[in-house]
């Protein structure tokens, strides 16, 4: 169209696609060699369409809110850490690696982390002493420990943290000076950090008594010391003994929790963190200090990935604490020092970077969707411009660099402005996250470039995309087809679309199947997903399913009004596009919130009917920190006790070689005592017994069994907790339990592999003719003499197993708060769009002889039947995968969870979309009929 003017003599009341030639001059839109009338064409329609275009534009910003949050989260556990507190003045430390690798001959390494402390053999100290450039290294041994108060109760560390005891000698790596006093020497003797010594109103000569996993022991304070800037570490409290009764308190004395490295003068140790630290390590060649203690403990076997080399011997080693060769060890320096000494900081890391990865493609497919459907109704409404335009001789080309221009222009100012919120908005989930517990308090954001990078890619192109698939088909028919189409709502949709469509409807169907084969651990993965295909699928097909729907209710809306009742089912068989574009985020919401929340609640139920089940202890004995090893001894001694059973809660990773996917296996695991069993714990058994679960064995559920392809008699390569490989034999299979996990080992061999020592409860059960209160008054006696302990029945149990589970409760909850904003956003403005282009049709309806009662009662029919709809589908889609659920897991249609949720969600919704119709409404219809033909659409 070389040469052609597009002329509007009236350019401030007209629409832009009428005319966009200004007073004093023309604009081609045309010419084939000059972008400017397009760029023109394109800023003259979002000023003439701003409210559309407000619509398009929080869609963006909402969604650069959530992919910038999310960006900075996954960068942050993948760079990101916990700064040191303890090892403040050591440059360099040295490590046991938290994690079990292993080597793949195609592809990344499968990595799964360590619930425990791992250790590093002592020897080492020397082997990093020797390494050139290191002027000391000191071992730091390290073990839990508690106070205990006069009144018998016992004192943590600061704000919740840790408690911790140290031999003095490595006092220097914060440094801690002594303030009052003298260094202990003696093994009855101990030095406060000043923060503990004024919570427990202890000072220099006084007697304190100490737990640990060998008892409360008294010792005299002989000093106090304190960190520079302070009287203690935030984050936790330090004891400090003398180096040999440290050594031996933690019970390995053949070990070191790290090394601490301090460097000649001049020697550059490294620490560059985050991406941007990464990038320049790669670029420098200088020899760090770092790099030769790596090489140095390379040369003795010992490397960062390492190997999880179990052996191969018929007997296995019983858990004896020997590990293989290639024990895997981490040379950390600057901040990433802290993922050494806080065990919890490479376990917030790992669990941030998985919860963010997920998170974050959760996010973007909803994101995609909700950008995707805003533009497709902007485009939509503006078909009659476009045929216009066509019939004016503008080329499908221009066509679309005009929408490009308009959608890039606004998505670009749109996604600027999120990019800044969504730091915050980063930061926000980070605290949220530590409040639940799901990532450590201290653990610091990774705040780089990358994740605004990404998010201007990202947002930029799904909203480039997703406006050249809605105006394809108005820009490919010939012009004349196009005014007849922007006259008459097509009622087909393209074939692509509905094949689409119902693939994942059968998808979804398949996933609803798969609820009842996979294992009850993972039952509520298939059930939340293929929640979500179905909405999907929905979504696709919503102008066909709408057509039906509203046909079918056609009548009901003749009963309730003639006339309006006529109006209202006449728009909504006619409009069926518009009538799915309001249903589809309605339901969306209701059907996405309504899965995600009573999918975790079943879970939830699940394990604690499940633990309730299999527990037929009369009581249960638990401390704040853990229970002693020799409570359970003590225990039975108590007249009319005729079992205990300690419960020692771990996790264990199963190693198999031969598997080229999925070589590792993360399960939880306990620690049991197979003496008295039956008496404390009624775990059905499949075959073999439990009670050969003694030395060198283990007991697998049959679902985990099944997965290992192992029987009874086998040998099963497992790591425990603290890395230490093991290849106990299988002597028993159980039916699956969700309270007690899928692994069970004797508790002798599962507790000098655990970080504190201790059993987390203990199990007691009173013999048949036993006075229930007279062994409870027993209990309680012993209780007294292990500071902290606590008798109670069995509903305790529970609460100490479902912490975690409640955490990750917390964590769903939090995440689907979040993506439940932006959905909402999202209902709130695609209904006011939809409203306010209906304002010439409205009009019309008044031109032609309708009253401003009849519109409205008619807007009000509508609405209802847009909320009906809404609710019914969004329910249906939620409610086949949770009833399977719910069968599969607790024996009930069901599920669990209060009722008064799904009662919020569906009323919150419906008052959503009733508000963003209902306001729009009312000020369009408060202009007289006239004037709002006269208006721009």
């Amino acid at each position: 169209m070389r040469g052609t003017v597009i002329r509007d003599r009236h350019a401030d009341t007209r629409p832009a696609a009428e005319g966009v030639r200004p007073r004093g001059g023309g604009r081609s839109i045309g010419g084939g060699r000059s972008d400017g009338g397009v760029r023109y064409v394109a800023r003259k329609s979002i000023l003439a369409r701003r409210a559309q275009f407000v619509a398009s534009f929080l869609a963006v910003l909402g969604g650069a809110v959530l992919v910038t949050a999310c960006g900075v989260l996954l960068e942050s556990g993948l760079f990101a850490g916990i700064g040191p507190q303890r090892y403040a003045a050591a440059p360099v430390v040295v490590g046991a690696a938290q994690s079990v690798t292993v080597p793949l001959p195609e592809g990344p390494d499968p990595v799964e982390s360590l619930p425990e402390r791992a250790m590093l053999p002592a020897e080492l100290v020397e082997t990093v002493a020797a390494v050139p450039g290191v002027r000391t290294a000191v071992g730091e041994v390290s073990f839990p420990a508690t106070l205990v108060t006069d009144d018998g109760g016992t004192l943590g560390g600061p704000d919740g943290g840790e408690m911790l005891g140290h031999g003095w000698g490595t006092a220097r790596l914060t440094p801690f000076a002594l303030r009052e006093g003298a260094e202990p020497r003696r093994p009855d003797e101990i030095v406060l950090d000043a923060a503990t010594a004024a919570r427990a109103g202890a000072g220099v000569g006084e007697e304190v008594r100490i737990a640990t996993a060998d008892g409360a022991t008294p010792y005299r304070v002989v000093g106090l010391a304190t960190p520079p800037g302070g009287d203690g570490l935030p984050r936790q409290s330090a004891l400090f003994f003398t180096d040999a009764r440290a050594r031996e308190l933690s019970g390995r004395p053949a070990s070191v929790a790290a090394i601490a490295v301090f460097a000649d003068s001049g020697v550059p140790t490294g620490g560059d963190s985050g991406l941007l630290g990464m990038v320049r390590s790669l670029s420098q060649d200088q020899d760090t200090l770092v790099e030769r203690v790596e090489r140095a403990l390379a040369a003795k076997g010992y490397s960062e990935t390492g190997n999880s080399e179990t052996g191969n011997s018929e007997t296995g080693n019983g858990g004896s604490g020997e590990r293989a060769g290639g024990q895997g060890v981490v040379v950390r320096a600057g901040v990433e020092r802290g993922e050494v000494e806080f065990l919890s900081a490479a376990q917030s890391r790992s669990v941030l970077t998985l919860v963010s990865g997920s998170f974050t493609g959760f996010v973007l497919m909803i994101v995609v969707l909700v950008v995707a459907g805003t533009l497709s109704l902007m485009v939509h409404q503006r078909r009659r411009e476009i045929a216009l335009l066509r019939a004016v001789a503008a080329t499908p080309r221009q066509v679309h660099r005009m929408l490009a221009t308009e959608v890039l222009l606004v998505s670009g100012v749109a996604t600027l402005a999120g990019i800044g919120p969504g730091y915050l908005a980063a930061q926000a989930l980070r605290d949220g996250f530590a409040r639940i517990g799901v990532i450590e308090d201290g653990f610091a954001l990774s705040i780089g470039p990358a994740p605004a990078i990404a998010t201007l890619v990202l947002c930029l192109g799904a909203a480039r995309i997703a406006v050249w698939v809605a105006a394809r088909r108005q820009v490919r028919v010939k012009p004349v087809e196009a005014l007849r189409e922007s006259a008459v709502e097509r009622p087909d949709i393209g074939r692509g679309r509905v094949i689409g469509g119902y693939v994942l409807l059968g998808l979804a169907f398949v996933g609803v199947a798969a609820v009842v084969f996979v294992p009850q651990s993972l039952a509520a993965v298939p059930a939340q997903f293929s929640s979500m295909l179905a909405l999907i699928g929905i979504a696709l097909l919503g102008p066909r399913l709408m057509a039906v729907l509203s046909r079918l209710a056609g009548a009901s809306l003749l009963r309730r009004s003639r006339v309006a009742g006529f109006l209202a089912a006449a728009n909504s068989v006619a409009g069926s596009r518009r009538l799915a574009a309001a249903v589809t985020p309605l339901v969306l919401t209701i059907g996405f919130a309504t899965s995600q929340f009573y999918s975790q609640t079943t879970l939830s139920t699940a394990t604690r009917y499940q633990a309730r089940a299999a527990t037929v202890a009369d009581f249960v004995m638990a401390g704040a920190g853990g229970v002693a090893p020799d409570v359970a001894a003590a225990a039975r001694h108590v007249p009319g006790v005729a079992a205990t059973t300690p419960l020692v809660a771990t996790e264990v990773v199963a190693v198999d070689r031969e598997a080229t996917e999925e070589p590792l296996s993360r399960s939880t695991a306990y620690g049991i005592d197979a003496t008295g069993l039956t008496d404390t714990l009624d775990l059905p058994v499949a075959s073999g017994s439990l009670r050969e679960l003694r030395g060198d064995t283990v007991a697998l559920s049959e679902t985990e069994a099944l997965w290992l392809g192992k029987e009874v008699g086998d040998r099963v390569d497992l790591v425990l907790g603290d890395g230490t490989p093991t290849r106990p034999r299988v002597v028993a299979l159980y039916r699956p339990n969700l309270g007690f996990g899928d692994v069970l080992l004797p508790s002798a061999v599962v507790l000098p592999h655990t970080t504190d020592r201790l059993a987390d409860v203990v199990l007691v059960a009173t013999a048949p003719d036993a006075d229930r209160d007279a062994v409870a008054t027993g209990l309680s006696a012993l209780a007294k003499e292990h500071p902290g302990l606590a008798v109670g029945d069995r509903e305790s149990l529970l609460v100490a197993q479902n912490t975690e589970m409640e955490a990750n409760a917390w964590l769903n909850r939090l995440l689907l708060a979040v993506v439940l904003a932006y959905v909402a956003l999202s209902v709130a403005t695609t209904l006011v769009t939809i409203t306010t282009g209906r304002a010439r049709e409205l009009a019309l309806l008044r031109l032609v002889g309708g009253t401003r009662r009849q519109v409205t009662r008619m807007l009000a029919l509508e609405t209802s039947l847009v909320a009906g709809i809404a609710v019914l589908i969004g329910t249906a889609v939620a409610a086949v995968p949770l009833t399977i659920l719910s069968q599969r897991l607790i024996d009930r249609p069901l599920p669990s969870g209060p009722p008064w949720v799904f009662a919020a969600i569906v009323a919150a919704t419906v008052l959503t979309g009733a508000l963003s119709i209902r306001i729009p409404a009312t000020r369009a219809l408060r202009a007289g009929p006239l004037e709002a033909m006269r208006s721009r659409e």
